[in-house]
């Protein structure tokens, strides 16, 4: 009986997912007894899983606590052109590459829960606009004026459609003012998975409005039905084919108004969800999921 170890030293919404959905995965696999648990294993697990981006260096974490109950050590990350490396024996990236930069490095493909994101669209078009974010000054500046630009654009349609806006406050319906304070690199609210999906649902066309590495919102509310409109920059190119998306930039926006008289159509809605289960299902992560663990058994144990 091998023994995983699936940890969350940073209790965000997206660690706690990711470690929910890899245990879900592994319960009841043969040979194969799985645990949840948070911070430095207490007891000894044959293969320990940092759920979380680069945990190891963003948390500051002492390698000998980690080492001492754990013979096998696996990262999560972005990318597969990572340079950094640290203590890991595997390291799990997310974004696809076709060389990826080390032997240890295995490719899982990005996820949703169709269970939870489905379409419950109403006749009234239903738009979500994401909340400010930023790494960098220039990203900062970017960011913001893509959501008063994306504001501007919808400005005149905002008795026919209804507008969710992720602030600091929430999720705010139909805002009459967006305030982005200048202090911050980031301005939203944390909200539980299952109530925010509950929006997610209702919406026809998702605008986001920063740059995204692991974040898969596009994807989400895709399963949904939703139709991505977004700048080149916003998600990792090697992810556009997960999700239907129409592209504009500060120059040339989209033509909104032949948006809104489809967004309604069964096509609309089933092309936009068929493509994203197509390529994210929690039931094809599981498969592969599954498959690079027994691998990593069979060659470990």
């Amino acid at each position: 009986m091998v023994k995983i170890g699936l940890t969350v030293f940073s209790p965000s919404p997206w660690n706690k997912r990711v470690r929910d959905v890899m245990f879900n995965a592994l319960d009841g696999v043969f040979d194969i007894k799985c645990e949840k648990i948070d911070n430095y294993p207490k007891k000894k697990f044959d293969i320990l899983i940092l759920c979380g981006i680069r945990v190891i260096s963003k948390n500051k974490l002492d390698i000998s606590l980690l080492r001492k109950n754990a013979k096998i050590i696996i990262e999560i990350g972005d990318d597969g052109i990572d340079s950094q490396t640290t203590c890991e024996d595997y390291y799990f990236y997310f974004i696809p590459t076709k060389n990826p930069r080390f032997e240890h490095y295995i490719y899982l493909p990005k996820f949703i829960d169709e269970n939870f994101l489905y379409p419950e669209q109403t006749n009234k078009i239903s738009v979500f606009v994401d909340h400010f974010k930023s790494q960098t000054v220039y990203e900062r500046d970017i960011s913001i004026k893509s959501i008063l630009y994306v504001f501007q654009n919808l400005k005149k349609y905002r008795n026919d459609i209804d507008i969710y806006f992720h602030s600091s406050k929430g999720i705010e319906l139909n805002p009459e003012q967006i305030t982005i304070p200048s202090n911050k690199k980031s301005d939203f609210k944390f909200i539980d998975y299952k109530e925010i999906t509950k929006i997610y649902r209702k919406c026809h066309i998702f605008f986001p409005t920063h740059r995204e590495t692991q974040g898969m919102l596009a994807q989400e509310i895709g399963a949904c039905g939703g139709l991505t409109i977004m700048q080149e920059w916003m998600y990792p190119k090697e992810t556009h084919h997960q999700f239907e998306h129409i592209k504009y930039n500060f120059e040339q926006f989209v033509d909104l108004e032949n948006i809104f008289n489809i967004c309604n159509t069964k096509d609309f809605i089933h092309r936009n969800r068929d493509k994203v289960i197509k390529n994210c299902s929690i039931s094809l992560f599981n498969k592969i999921f599954i498959d690079k663990i027994n691998k990593i058994i069979s060659k470990n144990f």
